[in-house]
């Protein structure tokens, strides 16, 4: 719409500057002219081009969860979670988690997170993304979990000792697809018949084997640090 609105006006102005008026328009008038015409804001480049295919994927926003929260020792003075022009923002306190209103089985979940720069005091700033929520909310639930934290970025493992996971992981192949803190770092998550495996940036980094869990509840961490999400996108997948 902003992009119409652009055009039309510039259409205004060069019709001023040209045909439209009797006589020819003075330097002022054409400059003047021109600045009538607003700035047209181009939607950032995000790092969900990186993934070829978007058909079948749904988009969620913060609509889309129930929020669980943990203790807090000390009142609440802010909202944990807000979103604001297609970003959902996490103050990091108290502990606790976003989850889907709908139980997934087999999926491909894809999203993009940052620590913004202030989290740089701690160097090592935490959050997550859980996978087949099952049972009594709690922190933490009985689930899967696929690493947000900054030195294990997109690593998996059991969120619960109840479950025991095989999990195959590569370091050398996270710490050279990894960005740094306060940038974008884009996560990709299949989950086929239980078994998950992980994606950084275009990189493959982690697989698990099946256990037990094979469907429930999608999440993302509140986990003691200020981080942002955006571009989450879930796809079913068939049998």
């Amino acid at each position: 719409m902003k992009s119409l609105h652009a055009f039309l006006l510039l259409m205004t102005s060069v019709c001023f500057l040209t045909s439209c008026s009797d006589s020819a328009p003075t330097e002022k008038q054409k400059e003047e002219a021109l600045n009538e015409v607003p700035a047209i804001d181009l939607p950032e480049k995000t790092l969900e081009s990186l993934f070829e295919v978007e058909d079948g994927f749904t988009l969620l926003s913060l609509k889309d969860f129930k929020e669980f929260q943990g203790k807090s020792k000390e009142p609440v003075q802010e909202p944990t979670w807000t979103e604001k022009n297609g970003v959902i923002s996490c103050t990091g306190q108290p502990r606790g988690y976003l989850h889907s209103l709908e139980s997934l089985g087999n999926c491909t979940v894809r999203l993009e997170y940052r620590f913004p720069e202030s989290a740089e005091k701690n160097e090592n700033p935490n959050t997550g993304f859980l996978f087949f929520i099952t049972g009594e909310n709690r922190i933490w639930p009985k689930c899967l979990e696929v690493q947000g934290k900054f030195e294990e970025m997109a690593h998996i493992k059991s969120n619960s000792k109840e479950i025991t996971l095989e999990v195959t992981d590569n370091q050398a192949a996270r710490e050279s697809a990894r960005r740094p803190i306060g940038e974008w770092n884009a996560i990709e998550v299949v989950c086929k018949d239980g078994a998950l495996t992980s994606v950084l940036n275009g990189t493959p980094i982690a697989s698990s084997k099946p256990s037990e869990l094979k469907s429930g509840f999608f999440g993302i961490q509140s986990e003691g640090d200020a981080v942002e999400f955006r571009n989450i996108r879930v796809q079913k997948l068939t049998d």
